[in-house]
């Protein structure tokens, strides 16, 4: 039984694991009043009992990272679950349909080209001890003109890619590009009255995907499995 204990350790370790239990998943800048809604949309890579243990903030302008600046409040987030952080509340339930998980305020106020950091603390303290666990941009670079650059539109990050520690890869993202949702603000003929729905490209809000284990990694597990216990005989 020690036997097979151990292998099944080592076949988990050749299945998806993240270094996150929470990650950016995606981040817009709006075209209605103000650049509303802003914010991001973070995804649960496994349940999370206390998202209090988690905090944003926003690099602004290439300037270096700001610190923890609005802490998520204290209630558990399912696996596979989405919680959507933005600076207001009226224009996001509008845009979105639905109302926000988490106001920030300033604590997510980016305009587009600011870099926006993940942090975590098992204390919950956020006291100087907390660790950057995903970052979306250079927190170093101001955005504008970049290829993650977002003003009036949003990323989203590609499916299967999980938390980067800090360091920030482009190609790992999906993008609107750039001002794709000016104009966007007014729906058939109304006053700002413009939607996620009827915005183009609309942001895909809800679909980032951890791709299940393929069949030929788990008959790679079995074969490893058979052989490590034909081994021991």
């Amino acid at each position: 039984m020690k036997a097979i204990a151990t292998l099944l350790a080592i076949g988990g370790g050749l299945t998806i694991s993240s270094p996150g239990a929470l990650i950016i998943t995606g981040v817009f800048d709006g075209p209605l009043p103000g650049g509303d809604p802003k914010g991001i949309e973070l995804f649960a890579t496994s349940d999370i009992a206390d998202l209090a243990q988690f905090a944003v903030g926003v690099a602004n302008n290439g300037g270096g990272t700001d610190g923890v600046e609005s802490i998520l409040p204290s209630q558990a987030l399912a696996a596979g679950s989405f919680f959507l952080v933005t600076t207001e509340l009226d224009d996001a339930t509008q845009w979105f349909g639905s109302e926000p998980g988490h106001l920030a305020g300033n604590g997510i106020n980016h305009n587009g080209d600011d870099a926006i950091e993940l942090f975590f603390d098992s204390t919950g303290a956020f006291s100087g001890d907390e660790s950057v666990i995903d970052v979306f941009g250079d927190i170093n670079t101001d955005g504008t003109g970049t290829p993650w650059d977002t003003v009036d539109g949003w990323a989203y990050r590609n499916n299967g890619v999980l938390a980067n520690g800090g360091t920030f890869n482009p190609a790992n993202w999906s993008f609107s590009g750039p001002n794709e949702w000016d104009g966007d603000d007014n729906f058939d003929g109304g006053s700002d009255n413009g939607t996620n729905v009827t915005a183009t490209p609309p942001f895909p809000a809800g679909t980032f995907q951890i791709p299940e284990p393929t069949s030929t990694l788990l008959g790679g597990i079995g074969l490893a499995l058979l052989c490590f216990l034909r081994r021991k005989k």
